[in-house]
């Protein structure tokens, strides 16, 4: 009989994800106020009421934790477009995708919502960081092109659409908060919306199934 996991265990779990959330949030709130440069791990240790040691068992580098949330909601976005109807054309599985993400984020009580959009504010304002968000999306965007390919039964190593579409659609989102960061006052709501309008540009020239075109 296989013994039931002790209690403390989800206790020990759920604190790890308090400490972790507030090492982010510490984070991002400092980037923003000082700037990412500017601000040290010593000092997001500090307003986060740990010590650097703890911070460098959660987090390897300051591009990790500032890109921790961007990171995870990638990774949902994989999962969200592995779940999506098959007879969603590719631009709409992964738009779709994407927005279910963004609002799993902007719904969720615990305020990860609005740190994402900061954070959003912080890559627009921070060029190396920016430039590390750029290379690690790579990853993610050659997975997101094997899904569509998956889908589509198209090689994708021999067929280019895939990853052009994945492409598009994070060259539009882009465009979407490169836009927004320019707002004199831009907020979450104007974020989405122009993400939106961003990913519905797409659609009709672009969103058809690759086995028909």
């Amino acid at each position: 009989m296989t013994a039931e996991p002790r209690p403390e265990t989800g206790l020990r779990e759920r604190k790890k994800l308090r400490t972790r959330y507030a090492i982010i949030s510490a984070a991002v709130t400092l980037f923003v106020e000082r700037g990412y440069d500017e601000t040290s791990v010593a000092e997001i240790a500090e307003a986060a009421e740990i010590g650097t040691r703890t911070f460098f068992r959660y987090f390897a580098t300051k591009d990790e934790v500032a890109l921790a949330l961007i990171a995870e909601a990638d990774e949902g976005i994989v999962r969200e477009l592995q779940a999506r109807p098959t007879e969603e054309p590719p631009v709409t599985a992964l738009a779709n995708a994407a927005r279910a993400v963004v609002e799993q984020l902007m719904q969720a009580d615990d305020g990860t919502g609005e740190l994402w959009v900061r954070i959003q504010w912080l890559l627009e304002n921070s060029p190396p960081l920016l430039a590390a968000h750029f290379q690690r999306a790579l990853s993610i965007e050659d997975r997101l092109a094997r899904h569509l390919a998956e889908r589509e039964g198209v090689d994708p190593d021999t067929d280019l659409r895939p990853f052009l579409t994945v492409g598009t659609v994070g060259t539009a989102l882009r465009a979407a908060h490169s836009q927004w960061s320019t707002l004199s006052e831009g907020t979450s709501e104007d974020l989405i919306r122009l993400r939106d309008q961003a990913l519905q540009t797409l659609h009709e020239p672009l969103d058809r199934h690759w086995a028909h075109s």
